[in-house]
């Protein structure tokens, strides 16, 4: 705010020196404006329509002049050609401007001489042409003036000018989208939050103190680029937009001239347009009429998708309370069992759809959206660790006592009893742990249903739900077929056992997940305090010996997964593979080398992620390629990371696991499937290097 007060000041002092006609602020005694201003005739091109002209400004010691996105202070100069004749239009161009220090502002201007260089549109090119330009200069020294000048010169036909070769010279200093020397790699702004725009660039020499001017189609501030060198010959400029939001820019163009010593180029991000291009240039995601069989066939893939989910090792230890529903179905009436297994359907369906209303919402909003971003969330996981602790205790049988509160008495109607609201919630939690797994076909409707709008994503994320409700309906519509389970006897309880282990090791994964994001201080705290609650409903049972045994097994599968099982994961990984950080400006660079680059896009909350690593990607087949010929980044969405979304967006996806090979014979890269094989692997890596040069340098 303090920057666009002052901004408006110095541009008020400017513009009232037009009052003074021409004076400076100071008296001329002081100090005279050093400023000489002339204008240059150059060639007529093939037509004779267009004419090069040039205004020439020669700036005396310290005095400074503005370009057309001037910075936190000045005004450009304005050009008035309604005194010429014969002309239809006038394109001023402007040459690439440096980063000037006034009065302790940050502008952009130039020094000692420019040369503006003019295309005239003329309307008859037969008859002679009249300039008449009235041109207002604002500059500043130690003082701050507008001077005003009227230049004139006559083009007659036939005669060529004589500034050609000035005129030229300057042209070669005017931007444009492609140079000898410098290339725009990348231009994204920020989707979120405040206005930023990022701005990846290679040279064929080093770069020499690269700068970054943005432009717009109205005024805007921007501040000195942040940049960061990759070798010397690349570097990403980040530059920040104060005063403005992601959403404030989301329709306007974006255009930054970047230099490097003598050398410049346009980076453009454009506004979002009727062809397709989105604000951050990239492909707009085909609406379902443009995809084979439309958004049916993709319901289609949704629902077998969703049924595929009821086989993941994600929702294994919720779904083995419905394994003990069969069960205690089996000796159940008809209408009993009908109502139970709805009720679950329905907590699966219910979760669905408040999953695709949130990410629709986070969409509408702009903030990233994905496939089991929940599990980023410290609050989310602290709860499910709760709840799913307390399911166990349902099956270790903690709950199975008479409290006079009824407190207690209700939890176990939720946390694994045979209630109607059991049944909902445990159909309910059920889709919130399936998330961290991407089944096969998943993947591609989910990808389909956020990259669309609101009815997309709901109709796509219904599905799933149908899908994977599917076998609680089937039995809700057949009770019969429960009959086919053996009757409950003694062996029920250690399948309880069994389960509620089963249960309370999926409790102490989602610490160790919490423990990843947001530290293991809040991790141990909510162990010690389940442990804790173990120990008090084990002594309120009364058998001291066996609750405290089990108080114990809980604590110690705690420590086990916060203190050996994540360390030793992570040490044991650096050891098989070389893995490096990803980054978008590492992967262009590599695949601009000619190297072969696996991707992998995973996160400590992925279990499908940590299938692929344990049967393909580790294992030596893949292992060794990683090691040798096939560079590995590894991208960890633990956390959330608009630079990862971003890429995964890029590609079509929105959830994890998320593998893609790059190479010389694949530079847009080859994606593979959610479940790997080391064929699949394989034969990527051999298609993507298939014309490398340099198949062994790392």
């Amino acid at each position: 705010m303090m920057r666009l007060l002052l901004r408006a000041m110095v541009a008020l002092l400017l513009m009232s020196a037009a009052a003074a006609q021409g004076q400076s602020f100071s008296p001329a005694a002081v100090q005279k404006p050093d400023i000489k201003a002339d204008l240059l005739t150059g060639h007529t091109e093939a037509g004779g329509s267009d004419v090069w002209i040039g205004v020439r400004l020669n700036l005396g010691p310290g005095w400074k002049t503005y370009w057309k996105a001037p910075g936190d202070t000045g005004l450009p100069p304005e050009f008035d050609w309604s005194g010429s004749s014969n002309i239809v239009d006038a394109e001023v161009n402007w040459p690439a401007p440096s980063r000037l220090s006034i009065l302790g502002f940050e502008t952009v201007g130039y020094t000692h001489e420019v040369l503006f260089p003019v295309r005239l549109r003329v309307r008859d090119p037969a008859i002679e042409t009249r300039i008449s330009l009235k041109l207002a200069i604002y500059a500043c020294s130690n003082i701050c003036v507008r001077e005003e000048r009227v230049l004139a010169a006559t083009i007659r036909p036939g005669v060529p000018g004589d500034s050609r070769s000035a005129i030229d010279a300057w042209r070669a200093r005017v931007p444009q989208a492609t140079s000898d020397m410098l290339s725009v790699l990348s231009v994204e702004r920020s989707l979120t939050g405040p206005a930023s725009l990022r701005i990846e660039v290679a040279s064929t020499r080093s770069l020499l103190q690269p700068d970054a001017f943005v432009e717009s189609d109205s005024p805007l501030n921007a501040d000195r680029p942040i940049v960061t060198f990759d070798h010397g010959n690349r570097a990403t400029l980040t530059v920040n937009l104060p005063g403005e939001t992601a959403e404030s820019l989301r329709a306007r163009p974006l255009t930054a001239t970047v230099v490097s010593d003598d050398a410049a180029v346009l980076a453009v991000s454009p506004a979002p347009q009727s062809g397709g291009e989105s604000a951050t240039g990239s492909k707009r995601p085909r609406p379902a009429g443009d995809v084979p069989g439309g958004i049916f066939a993709l319901i289609g893939i949704a629902l077998a998708g969703g049924f595929i989910l009821n086989l993941m090792p994600c929702v294994f230890p919720v779904l083995s309370l419905k394994l003990l529903g069969f069960v205690h179905g089996s000796a159940a009436g008809r209408g009993e069992v009908r109502k139970g297994f709805a009720a679950s359907a329905a907590g699966i369906m219910a979760s669905f759809l408040l999953l695709a209303l949130v990410l629709a919402g986070m969409k509408v909003a702009g903030a990233s959206v994905g496939w089991g971003i929940q599990f980023q969330q410290p609050l989310f996981l602290g709860g499910m660790a709760v709840v799913l602790s307390l399911f166990a205790a349902n099956q270790l049988g903690l709950f199975d006592v008479a409290v006079s509160s009824g407190f207690l008495t209700r939890i176990t109607g939720i946390a694994g009893g045979t209630s109607t609201a059991s049944h909902f919630w445990s159909g309910f939690v059920a889709t919130l742990l399936a998330t961290p797994c991407s089944a096969p076909l998943v993947g591609t409707a989910v990808g389909f249903a956020l990259s669309q709008g609101t009815a997309e994503i709901l109709a796509i994320f219904a599905a799933l739900g149908l899908g994977m409700a599917s076998p609680y309906l089937a039995v809700a519509a057949f009770p019969a077929l429960t009959k086919a389970v053996p009757r409950p006897g003694p062996w029920l309880a250690y399948v309880k056992r069994f389960f509620g282990a089963a249960l309370l090791a999926t409790a102490g994964w989602l610490l160790l997940v919490l423990g990843e994001v947001s530290g293991r201080l809040p991790a141990v705290s909510l162990g010690a305090a389940l442990a804790l609650g173990f120990i008090i409903l084990g002594l309120s049972k009364g058998v001291i010996a066996r609750k405290t045994a089990i108080a114990t097994a809980t604590i110690a599968t705690i420590a086990f997964v916060l203190a050996a099982i994540a360390p030793w994961s992570q040490t044991h990984d650096r050891a098989q593979i070389p893995w490096r950080t990803f980054s978008s400006s590492e992967l262009r660079a590599l695949v601009g080398a000619g190297r072969t680059v696996f991707v992998d896009v995973t996160a400590d909350w992925c279990i499908t992620c940590k299938i692929n690593k344990a049967l393909v990607v580790d294992r030596a087949e893949v292992a060794g390629r990683l090691a040798s010929d096939v560079v590995p980044l590894r991208a960890d969405w633990t956390r959330p990371d608009e630079e990862i979304a971003r890429f995964m967006r890029e590609h079509g996806r929105f959830g994890i696991p998320f593998n893609i090979v790059f190479g010389p014979a694949a530079p847009d890269g080859i994606a593979l499937p959610e479940i790997l094989s080391t064929a699949s692997v394989s034969a990527a890596f051999n298609e993507a290097a298939a014309a490398s040069n340099n198949p062994q340098q790392k």
